[in-house]
C-alpha cells in the first residue's frame, strides 16, 4: 500500500445469507455435511443478498470524502467493513492510520459505566494511555458540554447527549482517520455547527474523513470529493458536485419508478390533471391539515424559546478576531417576540449585543451572515455597503446592533447566524462569532417552495 494512501478498497463485497425461517437455518447447518459425507451435492436453503458489490476505492491521506446514496445502498456496510467490524466476503481493505468512527448511536460504549468511565473506555479502545487521556479530559468534557451528566451512567442519557460525548472523545484523541455515519443528525443547530467546525480543523490538520450525510449540503460543504453508492454499486466517484447531481437524478427516476409501480398496481380511473397542476381540491386538504400544526408548532416554540436556547457562549462553534470587542448576545425577533422557529416572509430583527473588553477608536463594521448549519453561506448584510459605522468605544462600553430583513428561505431546514465586527475598511477582524443564534423556517401559506429560497417570479406563455 503506498504510504501516501490513507484507505485502499480493492475488489470489495459483502454477501449476506438470508433465511425465510429459522428451521432453513438449521438445515443449512447440518444437511450439506451429511450430503458431503454421502457424495451428494449439498444443498442451499439459503438466498443471497449482496450488500456491496465488486467495490474498489482509494482515498489518499488528508482527502474528505463524502458517500451518498438512497438507504439500502450499502454505505454503513461499507463504513463498518472499513472500521473492521464486518469481514468481506471478497476483497480486501487496507487501511494506514489510527481510526476514530461514529457508525451508530452508542456504538463503543458500556451502557452500564458513565460518562467519564466510557471516555477512558473508548481511549484505551483507540490505544491511548491513561495520561494521554488526563491531558485530554478537560477538553473533552468542555466540548462534550453535559455537566453534572458526565458521572451518571450513560443508559440514562438522551441521544444527543450520547452523540457529544461520543463525537467529543473521537475528535479530541486526534485520529488519522475520521469516519462519521449520520451520527450528528441528533444534535442541535449549535452542537453540529461546533461539530462541522471541528472537523474542518482535523482536515486542515491533514486527518482523513469519510462522510456520510443525506444531506447535499453538508457533504458539499465539508468533502471536495464523494462516490455515490446505488445497490451495493460504486456508481460514481469524482467532484461532489456532479456527484451530487447523479445522485439526485438517480433517485428521482428510482422514486418515479416506485410511483409507477405503485400506481398500476392500484390502478384508479382518475381524469389526469394538467401539467404542473396540484388539483385545488388536494391544496385546500393539506391546507387545513397542516396550518394548525404549524401554528401551534410557531406559537409554543416562541413561549419555549427561552429554555431552548443554550447560552451565547455555548451556542458560538467558534470565533476569531483581536479580542478588544466581543459579542455577548444575538437573538432572533418576529413580530417583536423572540423566536426560534420563523415564517417563510416574515420580517426578522437580528438584535446583537457588542462589549468593549478595550478601546477600539475607529469607526467599525459591523455585519452578520446566514449560512446552513454546515457552514454553507446563504447571505450577508454589513454596515459598510450601506455607510453605516460603529462609533468608537472605550472599554466597557456596549453597543446593541439590529439587523432586519425579510426572510426569503423555504421550510425544511435549520440556519445559523454568524457575526462579525471589524475595522475599516474591510480590515482585521475584531471578532467573528460563529453560529451565534439559530432559527428554523416553516411554511404557513399554500405557495409551495421546493428549494432553497423563495423568490417569487412571473410566467408567461404565448
Amino acid at each position: 500500500m503506498s504510504s501516501e494512501l490513507a484507505i485502499k478498497i480493492e475488489n470489495l463485497s459483502k454477501c449476506y445469507h438470508i433465511y425465510d425461517t429459522p428451521r432453513d437455518r438449521l438445515k443449512q447447518m447440518i444437511i450439506p455435511k451429511l450430503s458431503k459425507l454421502a457424495l451428494q451435492p449439498p444443498g442451499q436453503y439459503f438466498s443471497e443478498f449482496w450488500a456491496l458489490k465488486d467495490i474498489s476505492v482509494e482515498i489518499t491521506k488528508g482527502e474528505a470524502v463524502g458517500v451518498v446514496g438512497r438507504n439500502g445502498s450499502g454505505k454503513s456496510t461499507l463504513l463498518q467493513l472499513i472500521c473492521g467490524t464486518l469481514s468481506p466476503t471478497q476483497g480486501l481493505v487496507e487501511t494506514h492510520g489510527r481510526i476514530a468512527a461514529l457508525l451508530e448511536l452508542g456504538s463503543g460504549f458500556n451502557p452500564e459505566f458513565t460518562g467519564r468511565e466510557n471516555v477512558y473506555l473508548n481511549g484505551a479502545i483507540l490505544g491511548i494511555g491513561k495520561e494521554r487521556l488526563d491531558e485530554k479530559f478537560a477538553d473533552i468534557v468542555k466540548f462534550a458540554d453535559i455537566g453534572e451528566h458526565l458521572d451518571q451512567p450513560v443508559k440514562t442519557y438522551s441521544s444527543g447527549m450520547f452523540v457529544r460525548l461520543a463525537f467529543a472523545v473521537q475528535v479530541h484523541l486526534e485520529p488519522e482517520i475520521l469516519i462519521v455515519d449520520e451520527a450528528l443528525s441528533v444534535g442541535d443547530q449549535f452542537f453540529q455547527a461546533k461539530c462541522y467546525a471541528a472537523i474542518r480543523s482535523m482536515m486542515d490538520n491533514g486527518t482523513t474523513v469519510l462522510f456520510v450525510s443525506h444531506s447535499a449540503a453538508t457533504v458539499k460543504a465539508l468533502c471536495p470529493r464523494a462516490i455515490l453508492l446505488s445497490h451495493g454499486e460504486l456508481i460514481m466517484d469524482g467532484l461532489a458536485s456532479k456527484v451530487l447531481d447523479r445522485y439526485f437524478v438517480l433517485g428521482s427516476l428510482e422514486a418515479n419508478s416506485a410511483s409507477a409501480s405503485n400506481s398500476t398496481s392500484t390502478a384508479v380511473e382518475q381524469p389526469a390533471p394538467s401539467a404542473g397542476i396540484v388539483p385545488e381540491s388536494t391544496i385546500e386538504t393539506l391546507s387545513a391539515s397542516m396550518v394548525p400544526t404549524v401554528e401551534s408548532a410557531v406559537s409554543r416554540a416562541a413561549r419555549l424559546v427561552s429554555s431552548m436556547q443554550p447560552p451565547f457562549e455555548r451556542r458560538v462553534s467558534h470565533r476569531v478576531g483581536t479580542g478588544q470587542a466581543k459579542f455577548t448576545e444575538c437573538r432572533v425577533l418576529a413580530g417583536g417576540d423572540e423566536a426560534i422557529v420563523v415564517e417563510t416572509g416574515a420580517t426578522l430583527c437580528i438584535q446583537a449585543a457588542l462589549d468593549a473588553a478595550e478601546d477600539c477608536p475607529y469607526e467599525g463594521e459591523v455585519g452578520l451572515v446566514v449560512s446552513t448549519i454546515e457552514g454553507v453561506e446563504l447571505f450577508a448584510i454589513n454596515s459598510f455597503f450601506q455607510n453605516i459605522f460603529v462609533p468608537p468605544m472605550k472599554a466597557g462600553e456596549k453597543r446593541l446592533l439590529e439587523f432586519e430583513f425579510v426572510c426569503p428561505l423555504s421550510s425544511g431546514a435549520r440556519y445559523r447566524i454568524d457575526l462579525g465586527y471589524r475595522m475599516p475598511v474591510q480590515g482585521e477582524y475584531v471578532d467573528k462569532a460563529f453560529s451565534s443564534a439559530g432559527f428554523s423556517v416553516v411554511n404557513q401559506g399554500e405557495r409551495i417552495v421546493p428549494l432553497l429560497f423563495d423568490v417569487p417570479g412571473k410566467i408567461s406563455i404565448s
